[in-house]
């Protein structure tokens, strides 16, 4: 029984020691829920301190400012904020047109463009506007037969080619209108088969009236 009762007294110390421990230790790991509003505050308002690189040294521009010498300090004597004084270039235009005139009676009649001999089988007449290029027509004839009932003419050359009878052959152009500028004007330019200029004309006609060639074929 000596013997028994400090082993009793051993055994009952280990249990209460061992008990304390369980309860010491169930305590210390305790978890507290996590506050996610207070942990976003902290990272919010947690500042990172920046890192220092290549943009961040913290350069000073460096300009490097030379002096100019005495010389060139000197006033040039050009007050570029004055008022011009140079007078502004103007140019009078003095060719006048022989189309869009008030008075056209003196264009009311036949025009004769001359006569010329070749001994040439046909001849190539071009015609064109040489003023205003505004819509003028004509009629070719050749020996009172309609050659083109309507020609308009433009800026470039009409070109027609008619076979000569021998002898006398008349060349009419007759006047259609006179476009949107009075009178009805042309340039006209004659050659023969072989591509030689023979005559050179031009004529201002008004609404009806003709403009005429003679040309004599020779043998």
């Amino acid at each position: 029984m000596k013997l028994f009762a400090p082993i009793l007294f051993l055994i009952c110390f280990t249990i209460s020691s061992v008990s304390g421990q369980t309860d010491g230790a169930k305590e210390g790991f305790k978890i507290s829920p996590i506050d996610s509003t207070a942990k976003a505050t902290q990272l919010k308002n947690l500042k990172l301190s920046p890192v220092k690189g290549l943009t961040n040294k913290g350069i000073k521009p460096f300009i490097n400012y030379t002096a100019l010498p005495d010389a060139f300090k000197k006033k040039s004597g050009v007050d570029m904020t004055s008022k011009s004084t140079l007078v502004q270039p103007s140019w009078d235009i003095k060719q006048k047109f022989g189309e869009d005139q008030k008075e056209i009676s003196k264009f009311s009649k036949d025009f004769y463009l001359g006569d010329l001999k070749t001994k040439s089988k046909t001849v190539v007449i071009k015609c064109r506007d040489h003023e205003y290029v505004d819509g003028d027509r004509i009629r070719l004839m050749h020996n009172s037969a309609i050659i083109h009932p309507n020609i308009t003419l433009s800026g470039s050359y009409y070109s027609v080619q008619i076979d000569l009878n021998e002898g006398f052959n008349s060349i009419d152009f007759v006047a259609l209108n006179e476009g949107t500028s009075r009178p009805n004007t042309a340039e006209l330019k004659i050659y023969d088969e072989d591509g030689v200029l023979l005559s050179t004309n031009q004529w201002l006609i008004t609404t009806g009236y003709k403009a005429s060639l003679i040309i004599i074929r020779e043998k």
